[in-house]
């Protein structure tokens, strides 16, 4: 065998656990708009490299038949590609969104990473239905009172509201206040108005038929739209760093952590 037929075979071995990592970065870790906005498509780019193109390329470049200490060459490359894909799949896991929680009109997809920031462990949450990341809202006391407190307490020691796991339950769309916690239709058709069109033409309707909220992920902003007929989630709209309702959204932001609105669950 030469050196190209060693490449093809490692390759396709190679390919094959690609596949099989790639179908868990898509439709368990990653899943549905998460790809795009908290780091699947870094994953799978990470993965690719070392399992695609270093361990491959490393056999083509040493591999001649017959050449004394082939196997232990072939052997230490082996190990070193696993090493390096077991860690690149290390990162992506522990890296992946475990929940998208809602509080005073934001939802924020939470890592295991934002919890401990704040020292807090990660969440467990299978018994909450839905596959994951599971869709969660903070329900604070419904008590003017206690609310004040968790609120004030949550200010005082710069916990975000998102990470209050003593307060999560499992995300109705019922329950938001839609006077107040969607933006408003007709100030992001002004802004944004190639963005809608784009996102309606995918999702049909018009932009007038979806309600709009802040989403916080890892590598964007965006606008995560559910449908006005039955407040089912429709899909994101990514929001340029430079564009006015990521201002907003950046400047409302600190405030719906630091001002606490009128009391709700």
């Amino acid at each position: 065998m030469n050196r190209f037929g060693a490449f093809g075979i490692h390759l396709g071995i190679s390919l094959v656990l690609f596949l099989i990592l790639g179908y868990l970065i898509l439709f368990h870790w990653y899943p549905d708009f998460f790809f795009t906005t908290d780091g699947g498509w870094q994953g799978i780019r990470i993965i690719a490299l070392v399992d695609l193109v270093l361990g491959p390329m490393l056999t083509l470049c040493v591999y001649k038949a017959g050449k004394p200490g082939l196997r232990t060459d072939l052997t230490l490359i082996g190990v070193f590609q696993a090493a390096c894909l077991v860690a690149g799949t290390f990162v992506v896991y522990t890296e992946r969104p475990v929940a998208l929680v809602y509080s005073d009109g934001f939802f924020h997809s939470m890592t295991a990473g934002d919890y401990a920031e704040v020292g807090k462990p990660t969440p467990e949450l299978r018994h909450l239905p839905g596959p994951s990341p599971k869709w969660i809202r903070v329900a604070l006391p419904e008590d003017p009172t206690q609310q004040s407190e968790v609120r004030r307490h949550a200010i005082n020691n710069r916990i975000p509201l998102a990470t209050l796991t003593e307060y999560y339950q499992p995300f109705d769309p019922r329950g938001i206040d839609m006077e107040r916690d969607p933006q408003p239709p007709g100030d992001l058709q002004k802004a944004r108005s190639s963005e809608l069109a784009a996102f309606t033409q995918q999702h049909g309707g018009e932009p007038s038929d979806y309600l709009y909220f802040p989403l916080g992920t890892r590598y964007h902003l965006a606008l995560l739209a559910l449908r006005k007929s039955n407040l089912d989630p429709a899909g994101v709209i990514l929001l340029p760093v430079t564009s006015p309702e990521t201002k907003a959204v950046e400047d409302e932001t600190p405030a719906s952590e630091a001002a606490p609105p009128a009391p709700s669950g």
